[in-house]
C-alpha cells in the first residue's frame, strides 16, 4: 500500500510539565467515575497503566494505583476509546477510538497531551480500519486486519509497511524493545522477526530474521522482553520451540504433554528470561524454568510424537499394553516448575514484571491479585492479595 494512504496531521506542542504531588493523589472509585473499561497497558518502563474507556481514559501509578492526573470535561469528551497507552512518563497519551465512539473515526490513532488538554497529531490509514496499536522505545506499530503499519514516534514517519500479515494477537508478538515478531498469511510456516533501532538519529531495521518452523500451523508466538528468544507453539498447544533470535538456533524443545490443550497467553519473565509463564483456558496455567544450556543447538524431538500426541516409539505396540503405553508419562515431558489456576475472568496479566517472580493479574470485577512462586515444583509460594480498584463491567 502506498504511503500516501497515510495521513499524518501533527501540530507540535512543546510546554513543561509540572512537579507531580504523590501526597495528594488518590485512588480511583468506581461509584466516583462510573465508566466501563475497554483495555489496560503499561507504559514503556512499567511505572504507569493506561485505561482506556468508555469517557476517555484514566492513569494509575503501577505501585499502588493511585491515578495521576485529573479527570477533565475535556478528557471524558474524547469518548469511548478502545486503547489508550502513555508514552514513558510524558505527557503524551496516545489512543485507538472504537467504534461507538462519535468524537473520532475509529481509522484514526490520536496523540493527545494530557498536560495541555489537547489533540496534537493523528493517523489516519484510508484503506482499511486500524483494530490495535503498540509503543515501542522508538516505533508505534499500528495494526489493522492485514498489515503492520511501523512509524517513528518522534518525526511521525512511517519506516516500514508490512503487508499481507496474520493480525491475530496469538500470532503477533512485540516488546518494548523495538522488537516485532510476525507471520505472513501467505507464508504460515515461517516466522518473521524484526528489531528497528535508533542509529544515527535514524529508525531502521537492523536486525530481520526468518524461523523456518516445522510445526504444520502454529497456534501461538511469544517475543522474551529483551528479544533475546522467541518462543513458538504447535496448533495443539503440546510441543513447543524456544529460539534464540541472535544466531536463529533452537534453545529449546519442549514437549508438553499428550493432551490437546488451548494455550491465552505466553510470557518470559523480564529479567533474565528464564522462566516462561503459559496460560491456557479456564485460567489454569503452568510455569516452567529453562535451564542453563551450554549447548549451542538442541536437539528436537518433535519427531518423536505425531499429530495426534501419541509417541511415535510407542505407537507400534498394540494390545491392553500398548494402550496404556500410548498414554503413560513419556521421559520427553516437561515437568513444570510451577501450577495452578487464577481466579475469575481475567481483563488484564503481567508476569514477573520485577525482581520477584510474581504474576500480577486484574479480573472482570476490578480485583487486584498478585501471587508470588517460590522454587519448588510443586505450585505457589505465597498465595495471593486483592486490591479493588473498580467495577468494569
Amino acid at each position: 500500500m502506498e504511503e500516501e494512504n497515510i495521513i499524518n496531521e501533527n501540530a507540535n506542542t512543546e510546554k513543561d510539565s509540572e512537579f507531580l504531588d504523590l501526597s495528594k493523589l488518590t485512588p480511583w472509585n468506581s461509584r466516583e467515575y462510573p465508566v466501563l473499561v475497554n483495555s489496560i497497558r503499561y507504559n514503556q518502563d512499567y511505572s504507569l497503566l493506561t485505561l482506556g474507556t468508555s469517557k476517555g481514559y484514566k492513569i494509575f501509578l503501577t505501585s499502588n494505583l493511585r491515578k495521576v492526573h485529573d479527570d477533565s470535561e475535556e478528557i471524558n469528551n474524547l469518548g469511548d476509546i478502545s486503547i489508550a497507552m502513555v508514552y514513558f512518563k510524558s505527557s503524551l497519551v496516545f489512543f485507538l477510538p472504537s467504534r461507538y465512539n462519535e468524537t473520532f473515526t475509529n481509522n484514526e490513532l490520536i496523540i493527545f497531551d494530557d498536560f495541555c488538554q489537547k489533540k496534537i497529531a493523528t493517523f489516519k490509514d484510508k484503506s482499511e480500519e486500524l483494530i490495535n496499536f503498540f509503543l515501542s522505545k522508538n516505533v508505534v506499530l499500528m495494526i489493522t486486519l492485514s498489515r503492520i503499519i511501523v512509524v517513528e514516534i518522534f518525526t511521525f514517519k512511517i519506516i516500514d509497511i508490512i503487508d499481507n500479515v496474520n493480525s491475530m494477537n496469538k500470532l503477533m508478538s512485540y516488546n518494548f524493545l523495538d522488537h516485532l515478531a510476525y507471520v505472513k498469511l501467505s507464508d504460515k510456516k515461517k516466522v518473521f522477526v524484526k528489531y528497528y533501532q535508533n542509529d544515527k538519529h535514524k529508525i531502521v531495521s537492523l536486525i530481520k530474521k526468518k524461523f523456518a518452523i516445522n510445526f504444520e500451523f502454529m497456534q501461538i508466538l511469544s517475543l522474551s522482553s529483551c528479544g533475546n528468544y522467541l518462543c513458538i507453539v504447535s496448533i495443539f498447544g503440546n510441543k513447543m520451540h524456544i529460539y534464540n533470535t541472535k544466531d536463529e538456533t533452537l534453545k529449546f524443545c519442549i514437549y508438553l504433554g499428550a493432551t490437546i490443550q488451548v494455550l491465552e497467553k505466553i510470557f518470559f519473565s523480564v529479567k533474565k528470561s528464564n522462566y516462561i509463564f503459559i496460560l491456557k483456558n479456564e485460567n489454569k496455567f503452568n510455569i516452567y524454568k529453562l535451564p542453563i544450556n551450554e549447548q549451542k543447538e538442541s536437539e528436537c524431538i518433535c519427531d518423536k510424537y505425531d499429530d495426534s500426541n501419541i509417541s511415535t516409539e510407542n505407537k507400534k505396540e498394540g494390545g491392553l499394553f500398548g494402550f496404556f503405553r500410548k498414554f503413560s508419562k513419556n521421559k520427553g515431558i516437561w515437568e513444570s516448575h510451577a501450577n495452578g489456576e487464577l481466579k475469575g475472568e481475567i481483563e488484564f496479566i503481567d508476569f514477573d514484571r520485577d525482581k520477584n517472580k510474581d504474576i500480577i493479574y486484574i479480573n472482570k470485577n476490578g480485583e487486584l491479585f498478585k501471587y508470588h512462586f517460590d522454587k519448588k515444583p510443586w505450585g505457589l509460594g505465597i498465595g495471593d492479595w486483592g486490591l479493588g480498584i473498580g467495577d468494569w463491567a
